[in-house]
C-alpha cells in the first residue's frame, strides 16, 4: 500500500440497515462475517507463503510445527489478538437500527 494514500474510516457514520428484528443478531452476524473474512485472507496467505517457500526448497512447513515462540514474539501476538479483538468487537458499539428507503431510522 503505498504510504501516501489516504486512510479510509474502518466505520462509517450513521445509522446501520438492521436485517433481524433483534440487534443482537445483527451484530454476531456481522461480527462472524468478520471472522470469515479475516480467516479467509490469512489461509490464502499461509497458502501462498508455504507455496513459494517450496518453489525455493525452504522446509517451511516443518519448521513451523517445530518452531518456539520467544517471549518478546509471545508479547506482539498478544498485542496482536487485542487489536483483533477490539476490532471485532467494534460493531457492538454501532447504531443497528432499521432503515426506511431515505436513510432514516
Amino acid at each position: 500500500m503505498d504510504s501516501a494514500a489516504p486512510r479510509l474510516p474502518v466505520d462509517a457514520e450513521g445509522r446501520r440497515p438492521a436485517f433481524f428484528a433483534e440487534d443482537g443478531v445483527d451484530q454476531l452476524v456481522t461480527m462472524v462475517l468478520e471472522l470469515a473474512t479475516e480467516l479467509w485472507v490469512l489461509r490464502e496467505r499461509v497458502f501462498v507463503i508455504e507455496a513459494v517457500a517450496d518453489r525455493h526448497g525452504l522446509p517451511l512447513k516443518a519448521e513451523v510445527e517445530t518452531y518456539a515462540i520467544s517471549e518478546a514474539e509471545r508479547a506482539k501476538l498478544e498485542g496482536m489478538r487485542v487489536t483483533m479483538m477490539g476490532q471485532l468487537f467494534r460493531t457492538l458499539n454501532r447504531d443497528h437500527r432499521p432503515v426506511d428507503a431515505d436513510g432514516k431510522a
